[in-house]
């Protein structure tokens, strides 16, 4: 009997462990591929039936093992591996698959190395993206996301959030807000570009936004940060302010690292991650405040799009701004096809790389829920208590940019942009104006790329700013 039942363990053991599928059979039939290492194939079960019943996506989960085995043409793994993607994506009957889901750390399963400037590498997900039998190399095919998962817990954490969600079909009030975190330097204002992103949005989006300068009305900390997450819930928080792998905002007052993550209590109230500056890949080694995010039980988020590499600040405003466009766009239905931007930005130079260390770490397939019948009331806007003249954005810019400006009473404003010589070179601004928000743009067609000054005079206040045109 003892035989008999160790017989059968065995039998479903390796039925479960088994491929049930040949790589290379062209008759495969799959919508969505889950990609990972054999350690993690059972972790990744539940998020394939869930995938199948509740998305109706013919879903496959295949380990590295296999695809090693049958796609071994190259030296190099993640060669190997692109190999694997093309091929089912091209060959594989219709409906071939569109979405990838690789579930793991770089070591666990590569990607490929981008270098800049000199030596220096960073991992991407890029061209997994990229068909290589594709003439155009430079446009995406697949939507390829990364779950740079540590072990089978992680897993489970997330898979559970994205089950959750995707399982509930009401729509709750709080998927309408989206959140900005801004850190306040001298040099940058950040308050400013939120104000220029949440501008993007539809009407039925609502926007709020907390700032560490204690002058402004959007004054914070962490404890407001916990209470417009936890509490108010979003469906997107964005980052504004410097950062690195463990710390958001570099500034003494450092409102969010990753011991402050512990206070992060959103169950049932997820959201989606942008940081304005990169996150490192996972190597095992390391970790950052977007992978931990990924990876908690019962809080955190959903996902978030990655810089892995050195970020450039005018290109970094294309992307946001394009991103802060694409989020609530009813006619796109999955994250992936927001932060996929190859038919949307120039494809050579900085732009191009650029591109290529962007990764976005969630279900591809994933899509946020709001509510598009919802009309959301204009509020109006309180009396500034200071004259304040902010950081055009975007900064660098071309050719036109947005300069705002705050007025704590009725005043006669002039608003004057000037060359790096002093130079007069446009007057914007040159009435009487209520108290209140305002904002005037720059047309810089027919200007040399360059420096320029703006000067706003208002009664006795006067302040000037920098920006930059580069073509």
């Amino acid at each position: 009997m003892k035989g008999i039942t160790f017989f059968l363990l065995l039998v479903s053991f390796s039925a479960l462990h088994s491929q049930p599928v040949t790589l290379r059979d062209t008759t495969n039939q799959y919508d969505y591929i889950i990609i990972t290492i054999p350690e993690f194939i059972n972790a990744c079960e539940p998020f394939r039936q869930h995938k199948e019943t509740v998305r109706d996506f013919r879903t496959l989960v295949v380990d590295t093992a296999q695809i090693y085995a049958e796609f071994d043409s190259s030296a190099t793994s993640q060669d190997n591996i692109r190999d694997f993607i093309s091929y089912a994506g091209t060959f594989w009957s219709e409906p071939r698959p569109k979405f990838f889901l690789i579930v793991g750390t770089v070591l666990m399963v590569p990607n490929f190395p981008i270098t800049f400037p000199s030596s220096t590498h960073y991992h991407s997900d890029y061209y997994y993206g990229v068909s290589i039998y594709d003439a155009d190399s430079t446009l995406i095919d697949f939507y390829v996301g990364r779950i740079p998962t540590k072990n089978a817990t992680e897993i489970e954490n997330y898979f559970n959030k994205v089950i959750d969600y995707e399982s509930n079909s009401t729509l709750e009030s709080w998927m309408n807000n989206a959140q900005f975190i801004c850190q306040d330097t001298e040099y940058y204002d950040f308050l400013n570009s939120a104000f220029y992103l949440s501008s993007q949005f539809p009407s039925f989006i609502r926007p709020y936004y907390i700032t560490e300068n204690d002058t402004s009305q959007f004054y914070g900390n962490i404890d407001s940060i916990y209470s417009a997450i936890n509490e108010r819930g979003n469906s997107v928080v964005w980052f504004l302010g410097f950062s690195k792998d463990s710390l958001f905002t570099l500034s003494d007052l450092s409102w969010i690292g990753l011991e402050e993550l512990n206070g992060l209590s959103n169950h049932q109230k997820y959201f989606f991650t942008f940081f304005l500056l990169n996150q490192s890949s996972i190597i095992d080694s390391n970790t950052n405040l977007t992978r931990e995010m990924i990876v908690m039980q019962n809080a955190g988020s959903l996902g978030g799009t990655v810089f892995v590499g050195i970020t450039f600040w005018g290109i970094n405003w294309l992307f946001q701004q394009l991103w802060a466009q694409r989020f609530f766009d009813p006619s796109i239905q999955s994250i992936s096809e927001v932060t996929t931007l190859d038919s949307l930005v120039p494809s050579g130079g900085l732009y191009g790389y650029m591109l290529k260390i962007t990764n976005l770490w969630a279900d591809p397939s994933l899509k946020l829920k709001y509510d598009t019948t919802v009309g959301v009331e204009k509020v109006e806007e309180e009396i500034p208590q200071s004259f304040s003249l902010y950081q055009n954005f975007p900064n660098p810019f071309n050719p036109t940019t947005t300069i705002k400006f705050a007025l704590p009473v009725a005043s006669r404003v002039k608003i004057n942009v000037y060359n790096s010589l002093g130079q007069l070179v446009k007057t914007l601004v040159d009435k009487e104006m209520e108290s209140g928000y305002h904002e005037v743009n720059f047309d810089a067609s027919g200007y040399a790329s360059g420096v320029y000054l703006y000067q706003l005079q208002a009664d006795d206040y006067v302040s000037v700013k920098k920006m930059i045109l580069l073509r």
